[in-house]
This record gives C-alpha cells, structure tokens and sequence, in this order.
C-alpha cells in the first residue's frame, strides 16, 4: 500500500477548508462595529531637534514623554557596544554603553541630530507631558550642520517642549 501522498492530500485539504472558512466569514453580516486604534493625545513635536546637527561627548543622556522612543534610534553592535533597557520607577530605561575594549563610540539619532558618545548613551522614556532634555557630558562638542552654530563646554544641555 503507497502513503507517499497521503500527507500531501491532507494539507491540500487543509488549504480548502481554510479558504471556505475565510469566504464565509467575508460573507458573514458585519455588525457594524469597526474597532480603530485609540487617538492619543493631540499633542505635537518638539522642533527643537529637526534641524541637521551633531553632538559628540563622553556620555549622552535623553529623556523625554512617552512618544519619545518614535523619535530616537540607538545603533547597536554586539561588537562594540553592549545595549541594556528595563523598566524603572521613572519609566523606559535604555542604555548604550561602548566597549571600552574595541576603542570605538556609540551612536544614536534624535530626529535629525547625530548623536556620538565615548562611553555611553541613555535613554529616558517618562510618563507624562515631561520635556525633551538632552544632556552631554565630558568634552562636549555641538554642531549645526550648516555652520550656524558651535558650542563647546564640559557639559551641555539642550531643552524642547512640544508644539515648540
């Protein structure tokens, strides 16, 4: 006795009875209901960080509300860096930390702001309507991309509040 396509015939009917099952469902009355994710709150961007810059310093700390992880990129490298987040009391913690080691710095992004830190670079995210706070620390060096500005400072610190 062959059962060479006995397995075959089964999955072969398993598509079709799911394809019938799906043609009844579109077929099915709706009820009316249509289930939409919920709108947040009518809030805006902070633009303080949309045009072109870089800011490069021993370590790099962001915090911001809770939309701020829509707007920050960390990049990671198993080789030279080593990437921690948790949850602690004051929300979303994400740390980026070089591998002192590989002699390399760890990048990241803020909308359109180029982000580089010897040691290492954090991430806030709070609970509420907090604002946009970048802190650099050690050897700081801040950049417009198009020549606009420059400062540099031991430590530097930057503010944005939403809709501003």
């Amino acid at each position: 006795m062959r059962t060479h396509g006995v397995p075959l015939l089964l999955l072969l009917a398993c598509v079709i009875a799911a394809c019938v099952l799906a043609c009844k469902a579109q077929e099915a009355p709706r009820s009316g209901l249509v289930l939409e994710p919920a709108a947040g709150p009518g809030r805006s961007w902070t633009e303080a960080f949309q045009h072109e810059a870089v800011l490069v310093a021993d370590e790099i700390a962001i915090e911001g509300p809770s939309d701020l992880i829509d707007h920050v990129v960390l990049r990671q490298d198993e080789e030279t860096s080593v990437y921690t987040t948790k949850t602690i009391p004051a929300g979303l913690w994400q740390e980026l930390t070089a591998r002192p080691e590989m002699g390399v710095e760890v990048r990241a992004q803020l909308d359109a702001w180029s982000l580089a830190a010897v040691r290492r670079i954090t991430v806030l995210q709070r609970p509420g309507d907090v604002p946009v706070v970048v802190r650099a620390a050690g050897k700081a060096f801040w950049s417009a991309a198009d020549g606009s500005g420059e400062r540099r400072a031991e430590n530097l610190s930057f503010q944005g509040v939403h809709g501003r």
